[in-house]
């Protein structure tokens, strides 16, 4: 008896501190603070640069320097809330020779990885855009705060890789090929859900 109760608590101690490591080992979740977000694009239009916002997406963003593989940008873009200070160049993005916008309401950005470089941390992400999905490099600065994080990044694309202006719109003199994405996130933690940690079992 003396045995089995001595074996069954060294294997409980050694579950639950298997199970507290991993749990702390998990990049934590963070929330978007939305009224302190921008999500936002530069191009150029016949020469001159113009700018134009997101005002409404969705983020899940996990991130821990030590928990890569764990760590995660997730991010649900309505096109919909596209704005750019210009109401007959909204109404011709959203036709089929720019981003379609009644067929693909949405574009998406998931990381399929999180890798540290010497110069910070670079996401390796699917980007799709009009149905048309690329694999990008998503260098971005992490710096925490006192409740949170925020996440900055500028990432340049060629809007050909979308098929984002067809026709005309394809001269590079009318309408620059190369638009800069800007994201600037500030980032609140969420609470962390305790680990279940198993107990002994007793005999």
């Amino acid at each position: 008896m003396r045995h089995h109760l001595s074996r069954a608590v060294v294997v409980g101690w050694i579950m639950a501190v298997a199970t507290g490591s991993s749990a702390h080992a998990l990049a934590p979740t963070y929330r978007v603070i939305k009224d302190q977000s921008t999500l936002s694009f530069v191009g150029v239009q016949q020469g001159e640069q113009f700018t134009g916002v997101i005002k409404d997406f969705v983020a899940t963003v996990r991130y821990a320097a030590s928990d890569l593989a764990g760590s995660l940008l997730d991010v649900v873009i309505h096109l919909r809330s596209l704005d750019t200070r210009s109401s007959e160049r909204d109404q011709a993005l959203a036709t089929a020779d720019w981003f379609a916008i009644s067929q693909f309401p949405d574009a998406t950005f998931r990381t399929v990885a999180i890798r540290q470089t010497v110069n910070g941390p670079v996401g390796d992400a699917d980007l799709t855009i009009k149905g048309r999905t690329k694999r990008i490099a998503f260098p971005f600065v992490w710096a925490q705060t006192v409740h949170g994080a925020t996440l900055d990044a500028r990432v340049r694309l060629n809007r050909l890789d979308f098929g984002l202006g067809s026709g005309e719109w394809v001269d590079a003199t009318v309408v620059g090929h190369q638009v800069d994405v800007i994201v600037h996130l500030t980032l609140i933690a969420t609470p962390s859900v305790p680990a279940t940690v198993a107990q002994p079992l007793r005999r």
